[in-house]
């Protein structure tokens, strides 16, 4: 039994004070604010890749270079995310909110100021490292608002909500740079276009900030599910043995470190949840290079293919629709993990035999495809992470996962960008068809316990008996 565990153990004699559970109107509000700030992130982070050889035109720098406006962010969060943690735990919801939405604001004024003239692509890396913070904190988020704002019947339905805010803003950012700038683009026409379009995200960001200030709390006045309450006595129990919160702060992070790397199930969990989130991302970072690369005679790539993200992004919302009120329904979460990662794997077949062959109607119908199977995967895994790693603090956990998130990040466009120079576009495709085969594999052999869910039904019938004695 792990330390966290142990302590969950030792104060659940004294539950003798009910305490009451109520959701609050407020939540949507608070989930609006989350899921819009999610969006913008999700639109930064494919604004590029569909583009590509503009920005190689524009700021005379090599194709790249360009990823590097994307894998930057993935190198903050591996050498940041963890210390990150202990801030943003410190910070509570209410701060970790603004602090997302106000280093959205910077990120994007600074990127506003670099393309307004040609020599800015420093400046513009600058601003993308300023929005790798803001891609930290936002992955905390969304576990944290469902389990803080939301009960227990809701749960799912408010982490696919802000799955599809983030799938909402990547539909957008794939397709809109490849409709207002040409493949073949005037260099003016180019400044005035990606100065408007960065002016404009940056005037969203500031207002949401300042919403944020206004109307996000930290929490509801009275927790709105059994798992939530029982999780607010664990954490006053705590509070009261403790002498430092800071110390406080970083014992309990290196006690759940130390416990869920003890756990298989989490690894096997930690993996796959790193391994399957950016296999889409790689596709907007390399997409039309790997197009380009294979079919050099066609036209209209660009816009070709950012319509096919458009496509396979507003297919990711429809995961995450789909995956949030089954898991509700069935509490099956291993199945639905499986499924979707089985079918992404498809997927990823379908787009390999699709560039193997040259045939460009099979690979657009794999691209579009997976969106679907990664918005299902991404819901299913948010929710199987928090059912194994109950009652650890969801935003300690969500951190420490999105380590190997950022690690893959990484990984994918810059092996997938060598390989397609080295070895060609095939074997580029390739590489992330493998990894997919392998979490099938391990999601397959998995057995997890459902912690979280056997609190809940426990709490309740806890409740249910001390009425019946009244």
């Amino acid at each position: 039994m792990s330390e966290e565990e142990r302590e969950h153990s030792d104060y659940s004699d004294d539950e003798n004070e009910e305490v009451p559970i109520q959701a609050y109107s407020r939540r949507w509000v608070v989930l609006s604010v989350a899921a819009f700030a999610i969006a913008l992130r999700g639109y930064n982070q494919s604004c590029y890749g569909p583009i590509n050889n503009a920005y190689t035109e524009y700021f005379n720098v090599e194709p790249w270079q360009v990823d590097w406006l994307v894998v930057i962010q993935s190198v903050i969060f591996l050498t940041v995310a963890l210390p990150m943690t202990l801030l943003i735990t410190r910070l509570g919801y209410r701060l970790s909110v603004i602090l997302i939405t106000t280093t959205l604001t910077l990120g994007f004024t600074l990127t506003t100021a670099a393309v307004s003239w040609r020599g800015g692509f420093g400046l513009m890396l600058s601003g993308q490292a300023v929005m790798g913070f803001s891609n930290i904190v936002s992955w905390s988020i969304p576990p944290a608002t469902a389990a803080i704002w939301f009960p227990r019947n809701e749960v799912a339905t408010a982490v696919a909500i802000q799955v599809v805010g983030r799938g909402v803003g990547e539909a957008i950012g794939s397709f809109l740079p490849t409709y207002i700038i040409s493949e073949k683009p005037d260099m003016s026409n180019t400044q005035v276009s990606l100065v408007t379009m960065f002016g404009i995200l940056s005037g969203l960001a500031f207002f949401l900030a300042l919403f944020a200030m206004f109307f996000v709390k930290n929490s509801p006045p009275t927790p709105p599910s059994e798992a939530q309450a029982k999780l607010i006595r664990v954490n006053d129990f705590k509070q009261k043995r403790e002498e430092s919160s800071l110390r406080s702060t970083w014992d309990t992070f290196a006690s759940v470190v130390q416990s869920l790397f003890r756990d298989k199930i989490f690894i096997a969990v930690w993996f796959v949840f790193g391994a399957v989130n950016p296999i889409l991302r790689n596709n907007n970072v390399l997409l039309t290079s790997m197009l380009h690369h294979r079919f050099n005679s066609k036209t209209k790539i660009n816009a070709q293919a950012g319509i096919v993200l458009l496509v396979a992004w507003c297919m990711y919302t429809v995961g995450g629709f789909i995956a949030g009120p089954l898991i509700t329904k069935t509490k099956r979460y291993k199945t639905m993990v499986f499924l979707s990662v089985f079918l992404l794997l498809l997927s990823c077949v379908v787009i390999l035999v699709g560039v193997k062959v040259k045939n460009l109607d099979v690979i657009y119908a794999g691209v579009m495809t997976q969106g679907l199977f990664i918005g299902m995967a991404n819901t299913s895994l948010f929710e199987l992470l928090a059912e194994v790693t109950y009652p650890h603090p969801p935003m300690f956990v969500t951190m420490i996962s999105i380590v190997i998130l950022g690690m893959f990040r990484l990984i994918y466009p810059l092996i997938g960008r060598f390989i397609l120079i080295q070895f060609g576009a095939t074997w580029s495709t390739a590489f992330p068809t493998i990894l997919t085969a392998i979490c099938s594999l391990v999601i397959a052999l998995l057995k997890p316990e459902y912690k979280r869910e056997s609190t809940n039904q426990a709490m309740e019938y806890k409740t249910l008996i001390k009425r019946d004695l009244r």
